[in-house]
């Protein structure tokens, strides 16, 4: 499809957020939960991009602590500079490179944004966010079904946040449907909720920090479509539910593998990006 074919300069976020290799991790906490973004490029002395801090590393980390000092916080970032944390190398692509090329980039390493670089300089993010445009214009019918990751990571809203948080660890997704008691959806925790609750006790409720915003969508509903409602909301996935019942979640690497055309998706071999 042509929109695959197209530049990811087209769709990508020009402005790249990025942090010095000597600022404090509770520092880059803050720079992510005041952007709203998931990660920040890491740059040394001379201002080249040496790495990459996410909040998959935030919460690996502050979880870490916590549990090594005993403490009753849900998270504990150590006072450190980043570059004592940092695990070397960037995930970069050209303006040039095609969507269709980045989507399997994206795959391949199971991340969620790479870096554009010209030259020596970062200049833009294409994330799975930007890329549902690209899926959008192409207007592909498939129904959601086929392409969803299932089952979907729950979490009961009464479970406490510790368990909440080791469980995004421990499956390596970044978010959990947290249902009633009969299973229905009714908000979300992510990682971006479990940061912003670092200082809130461990045996608190998910209730007490969900995100009640969701985008929940039938079955049968087209990709472009799902793609249009999830580009909209600003959400990472989408719902996906028959009846009152929740069959699956799709996410932003099921985007990114439709956008790739590797296939659907089996539950053996599902997507656990989250």
């Amino acid at each position: 499809m042509m929109s695959f074919a197209t530049p990811v300069s087209r769709y990508m976020t020009c402005e790249v957020i990025a942090a010095s290799d000597m600022t404090p991790l509770p520092e880059v906490h803050r720079t992510l939960g005041e952007r709203a973004i998931s990660c920040v490029p890491i740059l040394d002395a001379a201002s080249r991009a040496i790495g990459v801090l996410s909040r998959t590393d935030l919460l690996r980390l502050g979880r870490f602590e916590t549990k090594t000092n005993s403490r009753g916080m849900l998270l504990t970032l150590p006072d450190v500079p980043a570059r004592a944390v940092l695990r070397p190398g960037i995930i970069t692509v050209g303006r040039a490179t095609l969507v269709v090329q980045a989507a399997s980039v994206l795959l391949k390493h199971r991340i969620h944004r790479v870096f554009v670089r010209e030259d020596e300089a970062l200049t833009g993010v294409f994330s799975t966010k930007d890329l549902l445009l690209s899926l959008v214009e192409a207007r592909d019918p498939t129904p959601i079904a086929g392409l969803m990751s299932a089952p979907a990571y729950t979490i009961p809203l009464d479970a406490p946040l510790a368990l909440a948080a080791d469980r995004l660890t421990t499956a390596q997704v970044s978010g959990l449907v947290v249902v009633d008691p009969g299973g229905w959806p009714v908000g979300m925790f992510t990682q971006t909720e479990a940061l912003l609750a670092h200082g809130v006790l461990s045996d608190s409720p998910v209730e007490d920090v969900m995100s009640p915003a969701l985008v929940c969508l039938d079955v049968r509903t087209p990709l472009h479509r799902a793609a249009a409602a999830a580009h909209a909301a600003q959400a990472r996935r989408v719902l996906v539910v028959q009846g009152r019942r929740l069959r699956g979640v799709l996410t932003g690497l099921d985007f990114a593998r439709a956008v790739a055309g590797t296939g659907v998706i089996t539950t053996a071999a599902r997507s656990r990006a989250g």
